[in-house]
């Protein structure tokens, strides 16, 4: 990306998106940084793009959020060959953070995502697990993006209109 301003769209909604969207960026943040990166990001295209489809900000725009697990990266790429993650583990130590992410995700919004009849299976698989897994997920996601941190000014565009 950094270096053609380009990347596929399965590398923009399924790794970039689905990132951004499992660690709760804010819909503009992300928008600013595939205008101030892509080439063609224009944003007639983009924004929508970002905010509806990658960041489910408009819920009328997708019937679901694009959120994955490591499984569906692993599934639609080859970004997690030689990975050091292990795109199977859920929790503990090389799980891969897209997994603990996902589903820390779902369980954070299930009152706004549980009555969606495509992820009715997804929440009975969260609900069989025991108190422990379930708090194991949430505080490996906590700790995993309390180690984040944001970008420093300077990055796009919009900071030099400034």
């Amino acid at each position: 990306m950094l270096e053609h301003g380009y990347a596929h769209h399965i590398q923009r909604l399924m790794v970039l998106g689905n990132f951004a969207l499992l660690a709760e960026v804010e819909p503009i943040q992300l928008s600013h940084w595939f205008w101030a990166g892509f080439v063609d990001a224009y944003e007639w295209v983009e924004l929508p793009n970002v905010a509806g489809m990658a960041l489910y900000a408009d819920d009328t725009f997708t019937t679901k959020p694009y959120a994955a697990s490591a499984s569906y990266v692993n599934k639609m790429s080859d970004y997690c060959k030689g990975c050091r993650y292990a795109v199977s583990k859920r929790t503990g130590e090389n799980a891969c953070p897209f997994n603990f992410l996902f589903w820390n995700f779902m369980a954070r919004h299930r009152e706004r995502l549980s009555d969606n009849f495509r992820l009715k299976m997804l929440y009975k698989t969260w609900d069989r697990w025991d108190d422990e897994e379930r708090d194991t997920i949430r505080a490996q996601a906590a700790a995993f993006l309390d180690e984040l941190e944001p970008a420093e000014q300077g990055w796009s565009f919009e900071d030099d209109a400034c």
